[in-house]
């Protein structure tokens, strides 16, 4: 059985795309996600069939440093966004299936608090000035 897809999350295209590094490393992913219901909806997992393993982490500062934390969800407002942005959250690819190159894009899905999923692919690329 599918699991049925958001009509309620999307993305803003602008923001979405995948940091490619060389030799398979991690790549760190940015989207802002956009919920057009009239409730909050969490992102619980997400996954690719590009990717072994994708994580949300969010960056914490403090006085001395900063460092990334695993978190399990979070939370897009209702009528509101979510933003994954550099210095703050973003999604961590880990093991490429195959071959990634700048130019290739990442799919992904979103698995929602509501049950539901919502797909995207998002670019990868070296920086975010290439669009």
């Amino acid at each position: 059985m599918k699991t049925p897809v958001s009509v309620y999350v999307t993305t803003v295209p602008e923001s979405t795309w995948v940091r490619w590094l060389p030799n398979a490393l991690p790549a760190a992913g940015y989207t802002t996600l956009k919920n057009s219901s009239d409730e909050p909806i969490d992102v619980t997992k997400v996954k690719s069939p590009d990717y072994k393993n994708i994580t949300i982490y969010q960056t914490v500062v403090d006085s001395e440093s900063s460092k990334m934390v695993k978190v399990d969800k979070v939370t897009i407002p209702a009528k509101g966004e979510f933003a994954l942005v550099p210095g703050k959250y973003h999604l961590m690819f880990e093991k490429p299936t195959h071959l990634i190159t700048p130019g290739d894009s990442a799919r992904v899905i979103f698995f929602l608090s509501t049950g539901k999923v919502f797909k995207t692919r998002m670019p990868v690329r070296t920086s975010p000035e290439l669009y």
